[in-house]
C-alpha cells in the first residue's frame, strides 16, 4: 500500500507528531517504511495507555476516597463522631459522614465499571454483594440498595434515625463498615500496583520512541 500524504498527515494529526510532510512522505514510500509507521502506532498505542493510566488514577482516588469515609465512621478513639454526637444531642455530623460514605461507594463502583478488567470486576461484585446483603439493615434508616447494588439515601428517614441505630449500622463495631473499608484499600493497593507497573512500561517505551524517533527523522525541524 502506498502511503499518501493526506493518510501522512492524517496520522501526524491523531498522533500529536508535527512533521514535514513532503519529505517524510518520500521516505515512508522507500522500503524501510515499516519501522517509521511502526513508531507512529507505537506513538498512539502511548496515548491510549494515558488515557487508561489517568482512568485508574481516577479509580485510585475514589478508592482511597471510599477508605478513608469508613475509617472516619469506625473510628473507635474517644472522640470519634457518635461521640460526639452523643455528646451534643445532635447527629448531624454522623448523617454527613455516612451521606459522604455512601458517595464514595456509588462512584468507587462506577470507577471499577469503567476500569473493567478480572480483578476490578472482582471487587466490584464483592462491594455489590455487601450493600446487597446488608439492604434490609440499611432500608430502616432510609438508605436503599438497588438491584443494581448501587445506594441511595432518603435524607429525611435518616436524620429520623436513632443515634445507636446508626452507631450499629456504621460505627466501630459495624461489620458493614469493616467489610467495606477492607475491600476499599485492597482495591487503592491493587490499582496502585497496576499505575507502578503501567508507569515502569510507559517510562520505558516513552523513552525508547523518543532516541529512536529523535535519531532516526528530523521530525522537529
Amino acid at each position: 500500500m502506498r502511503i499518501t500524504t493526506q493518510m501522512l498527515n492524517e496520522t501526524a494529526r491523531k498522533t500529536g507528531i508535527s512533521v514535514n510532510s513532503s519529505s517524510l512522505l518520500d521516505y515512508v514510500n522507500k522500503k524501510d517504511n515499516s519501522s517509521l509507521l511502526d513508531s507512529l502506532q507505537n506513538s498512539m498505542a502511548q496515548k491510549a495507555d494515558l488515557a487508561k493510566k489517568k482512568s485508574y488514577e481516577k479509580l485510585d482516588e475514589t478508592a482511597s476516597s471510599l477508605d478513608e469515609a469508613a475509617k472516619t465512621l469506625a473510628s473507635d478513639k474517644e472522640d470519634n463522631l457518635f461521640a460526639k454526637a452523643k455528646e451534643s444531642g445532635s447527629t448531624e455530623d454522623v448523617i454527613k459522614a455516612i451521606k459522604s460514605l455512601i458517595e464514595k461507594y456509588n462512584e468507587t463502583r462506577k470507577q471499577l465499571d469503567n476500569n473493567a478488567s478480572t480483578i476490578n470486576t472482582y471487587y466490584n461484585q464483592m462491594l455489590k454483594s455487601l450493600a446487597s446483603k446488608n439492604s434490609e439493615e440499611l432500608s430502616k434508616l432510609g438508605i436503599s440498595v438497588g438491584k443494581d447494588g448501587r445506594i441511595t439515601v432518603d435524607e429525611e428517614q435518616l436524620k429520623d434515625a436513632k443515634l445507636e441505630d446508626l452507631e450499629a449500622m456504621f460505627g466501630a463495631e459495624s461489620e458493614f463498615v469493616q467489610k467495606l473499608q477492607y475491600l476499599a484499600s485492597h482495591v487503592s493497593d491493587s490499582v496502585t500496583a497496576e499505575l507502578e507497573s503501567m508507569g515502569n512500561q510507559y517510562g520505558q517505551n516513552a523513552k525508547s520512541f523518543s532516541s529512536y524517533i529523535n535519531n532516526k527523522y528530523d521530525l522537529w525541524s
